[in-house]
C-alpha cells in the first residue's frame, strides 16, 4: 500500500526560515517539524529564533519575520536540545531540505557545540520530483499547486514543513511504482544511486563497517557515509567536493568515534 514504507517510523516535515541563503554567514530565525511518532500521535514543534545579528530588509519582505519578532526567541542554542532529541532517527522530509535546510541546521549545530541529530533518512520533495520528471515548475507552490495541496502562509515553517509531507503522499498516491519498496531504497534513489526509479539493493545492503553503528559501509569504490546529506557518497568523493565535512567527520563532534573515521581517511589516501 502507498505509504507502507514510512510505517513504523518518526515522520516529521522540516521547514526552516532563515536571515539568508549561505549556511556558513546566515542564521536561523523560525524552525518546525511536524508531523507524527510511531505511534501515530501528532507532532507540531515551531519556534522563532532569535539570530543574534539582524534580519535583512530582504529577507523578512519574503517571511515576514523582523527583529523585534525575534527579540524574546532565544538564541539556537536554547532550541538545540528539542530540536536534535526529535530529529535523531526519524524519516526527515522537506522541499530542498538536503541542500538548504539541512545544512544550516548541522552548521548551527556545530556552533552551538551540539552533535548533529543523525535522522533515519532525509526525504527531499523536491530532488523527489524531478527524479520522477513531474511536469511544471518544482518550487513548493507551484508542485502543491499540481496536487490540490493548499499552502496558507507560504514562506513559514510551519506551513512549508506541513506542505512538504501533503506533496510527499501526494506523489506517493500518484506515482505508486515508484514507492514499494523501504525507505532505505527511497533513499538511494532520490540522491541518485539507483541507475533507474526502480527499488532494489541499496546502501543498507552494503557491509557496516565495525564501530560505526552502520553509519559507515564498504563498497567497491571505498568507505561510503550511510547518513545525513552526503549519504552514499565515498569519503574519497568527500575529500574533494566537501573537505570540511570528513574534518567534521574526524572531530569529537562527529556521530562516529573520531579514532575510526580518521584511521579510514588515512587508508584511502594511501
Amino acid at each position: 500500500m502507498v505509504g507502507d514504507m514510512l510505517s513504523g517510523f518518526r515522520v516529521l516535515g522540516f521547514d526552516l526560515e532563515t536571515t539568508g541563503l549561505d549556511a556558513r554567514k546566515e542564521r536561523i530565525v523560525q524552525y518546525a517539524l511536524i508531523g507524527s511518532d510511531i505511534d501515530g500521535s501528532h507532532i507540531n514543534l515551531t519556534s522563532l529564533v532569535n539570530p543574534r545579528k539582524l534580519i535583512p530588509i530582504e529577507s523578512t519582505r519574503i517571511h515576514g519575520i523582523s527583529d523585534d519578532d525575534v527579540k524574546e526567541a532565544g538564541s539556537f542554542e536554547t532550541h538545540a536540545k528539542q530540536i536534535c532529541e526529535l530529529v535523531e532517527g526519524s524519516v526527515i522530509v522537506g522541499h530542498n531540505v538536503a541542500r538548504f535546510d539541512w545544512r544550516f541546521l548541522e552548521l548551527e549545530c556545530m556552533r552551538a557545540g551540539v552533535e548533529p541529530p543523525v535522522p533515519r533518512a532525509i526525504i527531499d520533495t523536491l530532488a523527489i520530483a524531478r527524479k520522477l520528471r513531474i511536469p511544471g515548475k518544482h518550487a513548493l507552490g507551484p508542485l502543491c499547486a499540481r496536487f490540490d495541496i493548499s499552502i496558507d502562509r507560504a514562506h513559514t515553517a510551519d506551513a512549508d514543513a506541513g506542505a512538504s509531507l501533503l506533496l510527499l503522499w501526494s506523489m506517493m498516491k500518484n506515482y505508486p511504482n515508484n514507492f514499494r519498496g523501504s525507505i532505505d531504497d527511497l533513499e538511494d534513489m532520490v540522491i541518485g544511486k539507483k541507475l533507474d526509479n526502480n527499488m532494489g539493493p541499496g546502501i543498507q545492503d552494503l557491509e557496516p563497517i565495525q564501530g560505526t553503528n552502520g553509519r559507515l559501509r564498504m563498497s567497491e569504490d571505498g568507505v561510503v557515509v550511510a547518513f545525513g546529506k552526503h549519504r552514499g557518497r565515498t569519503l574519497r568523493e568527500l575529500e574533494k567536493i566537501d573537505p570540511r565535512y570528513v574534518d567534521w567527520l574526524c572531530s569529537p563532534s562527529s556521530p562516529i568515534p573520531s579514532k575510526i573515521v580518521s584511521e579510514l581517511v588515512r587508508n584511502e589516501r594511501e
